[in-house]
């Protein structure tokens, strides 16, 4: 078995380079692009654009984008696959912010990624990367999800938990709540940092940054109308985890 990536991983800098792809899921250098596939969404999802991953993070490059004009121009798939290996190992170390806050966002450290998994990581990478249409197969099953359905509040709780693959998304889509007082908790099975926060009707409450099963939560006294919860942590609700909660009925 591979080894699997618990933290986070950040291709840094901007990639140039492109090709075809092969449709089987393990290559002739014996590389398991299932297993790539499962850990870049798991590490690198949080930060990268690759839309055949159904990845949504913005805090690094867009990979896609990136790639798109090295895919145009012809470039070998064995390119792209060196490139992103490098990135890897010697990643862009130049801090960036957030455009709205100013706040610094992560930069990648070295060697998040080694082995057999980084080199799974590049061949997956390089395959998807600036294609159109989706992943076949074995591929076709891995790869982030997205938050689906609404869930209740029962009395007074609210659970909203986060991806518990890591994704940058909570569990369900939407929530309903009675009025009054609130308790809203966020299961983090993942080993990515995430938080709950509520704002909206003069609202504004975040609770604790957790992860590897920890739980963030508030407590919130609500009234009847519309509630954004989202996370806190930079770059993820960006990237679309967020959702709303509608409080109906009178107050008790």
């Amino acid at each position: 078995m591979r080894g699997g990536v618990r933290k986070a991983l950040v291709l840094g800098g901007l990639v140039a380079a492109a090709a075809g792809l092969g449709g089987c899921e393990l290559t002739d250098s014996g590389t398991d692009k299932i297993n790539g596939k499962e850990q870049f969404v798991e590490a690198c999802g949080q930060c990268h654009v690759l839309a055949r991953a159904g990845t949504t993070g913005v805090v690094g490059p867009n990979l896609d984008q990136a790639f798109a004009r090295a895919r145009q121009d012809g470039f070998g798939e064995s390119t792209f696959e060196g490139i992103v290996k490098t990135q890897i190992a010697n990643p862009n170390k130049r801090p960036s912010h957030d455009p709205e806050t100013g706040q610094q966002l992560p930069v990648m450290p070295p060697d998040l990624v080694t082995g057999e998994d980084a080199e799974d990581v590049a061949a997956y990478v390089a395959s998807a990367v600036s294609r159109g249409g989706e992943d076949t197969g074995r591929l076709a099953q891995v790869g982030a999800g997205q938050a689906e359905g609404t869930t209740e509040a029962s009395n007074g709780v609210l659970e909203m938990p986060a991806d518990p693959n890591g994704g940058l998304f909570y569990k369900f889509a939407s929530a309903t709540a009675p009025p009054g007082a609130l308790n809203i908790r966020s299961l983090n099975e993942s080993s990515v940092d995430h938080d709950i926060a509520l704002e909206g009707n003069g609202v504004d409450e975040a609770g604790e940054v957790v992860s590897d099963g920890g739980t963030s939560e508030i407590d919130v006294d609500l009234q009847a109308g519309d509630y954004a919860y989202f996370c806190t942590v930079p770059g993820h609700r960006e990237a679309g985890m967020e959702g709303t909660l509608t409080v109906e009925g009178s107050s008790p």
